[in-house]
């Protein structure tokens, strides 16, 4: 996002871009994080009771904080849970994973709504340079929530959507599927940085962002027109 923003040459842009990334690095990381140690602390994992909390420095990696700022893809520190401190380890730990891309997706709910409210109810506002720099930052930090929630849920090794989809392949398949762990995370971040999948993803994550803004609009509906 913020080589995006420097590739705009719009100073207000970068300038915003580059406070979001920042903001989002202490926010959206702990929460991703905080979501898979309440799920897991949930359904009955307390060892990891130190990860129940949104101090940023439990959760953030260095250098995936720093990824994020840069191009929008990043991680935290792995919370570590006990599947066998689980019921149903496959299912659980599908619901362990599945928390912290959902709460991704629902902190750019959030942010899309805020930006919605700002634009129905204050709309001179949003006309000042100060509220297109607000609408601009509450926007980008959506797009980043959203893009890290789409992504994190992809079924492959490396994001979280492969241990939910663990829940309903046979462990054989499993089992084939991670002996070649190693050459489909070197593909992953090939793809990724060459922009081969990231454009399929990026499609998603704008239609997850329509849906969002038409349902966040609905509230405000008679300010909007």
């Amino acid at each position: 996002m913020l080589l995006s923003a420097l590739f705009s040459g719009n100073v207000l842009t970068i300038a915003v871009t580059v406070v979001a990334a920042i903001f989002l690095v202490f926010v959206s990381i702990p929460i991703h994080e905080l979501a898979h140690a309440w799920a897991a602390y949930k359904l009955g994992d307390h060892s990891v009771k130190d990860r129940l909390t949104l101090n940023p420095l439990v959760h953030i990696d260095p250098v995936g904080a720093v990824m994020i700022a840069l191009i929008g893809f990043g991680w935290g520190r792995p919370c570590q849970v006990d599947p066998y401190a689980f019921k149903n380890e496959k299912k659980d730990m599908a619901l362990v994973a599945a928390a912290g891309p959902v709460a991704n997706l629902l902190l750019g709910w959030l942010f899309i709504f805020i930006e919605t409210m700002i634009t129905a109810l204050a709309p001179h506002f949003t006309g000042l340079v100060i509220g297109q720099a607000v609408v601009i930052f509450f926007s980008t930090c959506a797009q980043i929530s959203i893009w890290l929630g789409v992504l994190n849920l992809l079924p492959i090794p490396m994001f979280d959507g492969f241990t939910v989809l663990r829940a309903f392949i046979s462990s054989e398949t499993e089992y084939k599927i991670m002996a070649n762990y190693q050459t489909i995370s070197i593909v992953i971040i090939i793809l990724l940085f060459s922009g081969i999948i990231t454009k399929p993803i990026s499609l998603l994550a704008d239609l997850i962002i329509a849906l969002f803004s038409f349902l966040s609009a609905l509230p405000f509906s008679l300010f909007l027109r």
